[in-house]
């Protein structure tokens, strides 16, 4: 099997320059770099990963583990693995739970992955359930650099990013009010979501300050996914509403659709405000919806720089706080 030395021989450089090509192809020139790809691909030369690591004592793998599939995880992920990328890190993404009832399920790569020396950091997106906290717990107690994300950890010195939520949830109760909106609907998330309670919390609590109490009747315990939530809507009796919050995007879509089955149009009828902003269906549905920007990707590269700085042993804060912007469209006037 080829090694660096017969690379650098048959490449006429030194063994040096194959090791700077090998951690970054462009720190080197145009004409070595050619010389190093075409002895590369000439002797079939791959890196033994093995060999370094027992040599470093370092895998430069970072494990993500998130408990399902949505545009808030793709775009954080991408920017994670970006950033790690640029490191010469890689990661690992591993499912925690179950996303489609109809396909098999196996999680023994979460145990696997758990147990492994090869891993050099953990970055969980936790929900609110027994199985989560006891996943964190093991991850902490073995190994020492985890990074919470979208959830609070219940040690004192885990880190972790939330995005305020529940700042979202106060500011669009303030929005509505001051639009002379009281007739106003909640829709929920799962209450399994840190995101889900905080955003709740706060559209209650902005509404109170201002004297405005929602009864339960207004109080819509929906879904995130707009297969579930749509039919729910469609079966539901609503009380009289001007106005509604709605969990998330496609949480709002889907009650817009229902609502024209039964006659209702935004921004006619009602206004809406939804959270995400996923600027993929956002600005083009009818009408444009109004909604909460998350700053997933701006969210992803810190996480991937908590991450490198808890591998080098350098203090990193508990909680970083990402606020939320509001973009106004056309379901809010």
């Amino acid at each position: 099997m080829a090694n660096q030395k017969d690379v650098a021989k048959l490449a006429g450089v030194s063994t040096a320059s194959v090791s700077r090509y090998l951690a970054d192809p462009e720190s080197l020139g145009g004409k070595n770099r050619k010389k190093i790809q075409k002895a590369i691909e000439e002797l079939n030369y791959k890196v033994d990963t093995a060999a370094q690591t027992l040599k470093t004592g370092r895998t430069h793998h970072i494990c993500i583990m998130i408990p399902g599939s949505a545009p808030f995880y793709w775009v954080l992920i991408q920017s994670i693995q970006q950033r790690l990328s640029e490191e010469g890190f890689y990661s690992s993404v591993i499912f925690t739970r179950q996303i489609d009832p109809g396909m098999p399920f196996n999680n023994t790569l979460v145990e696997k992955f758990i147990y492994s020396n090869q891993i050099e950091a953990f970055i969980l997106f936790p929900l609110l359930r027994d199985h989560d906290r006891d996943l964190a717990e093991r991850i902490s107690k073995l190994h020492e650099n985890l990074l919470i994300i979208d959830n609070v950890p219940t040690g004192e010195k885990t880190p972790y990013i939330l995005f305020d939520n529940y700042g979202a949830g106060k500011l669009a109760a303030k929005e509505f009010l001051s639009k002379g909106h009281t007739k106003i609907l909640l829709l929920t998330g799962e209450d399994f979501f840190q995101s889900s309670v905080d955003r709740t919390k706060g559209f209650l609590d902005g509404l109170a300050e201002e004297g405005v109490n929602l009864c339960e009747d207004n109080i819509i315990k929906s879904s995130f996914t707009a297969s579930l939530a749509f039919p729910h809507f469609i079966n539901t009796i609503f009380p009289e509403f001007t106005a509604v919050f709605a969990a998330n995007d496609t949480t709002a879509l889907a009650f817009i659709k229902a609502m024209k089955f039964k006659g209702l149009s935004c921004p006619e009828n009602y206004a809406i405000i939804g959270i995400d902003n996923n600027v993929e269906f956002t600005p083009y549905s009818s009408p444009s919806l109004t909604s909460f920007e998350q700053p997933t990707y701006d969210a992803g590269i810190k996480a991937a720089e908590l991450v490198l700085a808890m591998i080098e042993k350098k203090e990193v804060p508990q909680k970083t706080l990402f606020p939320l912007k509001l973009i106004k469209r056309e379901s809010f006037n």
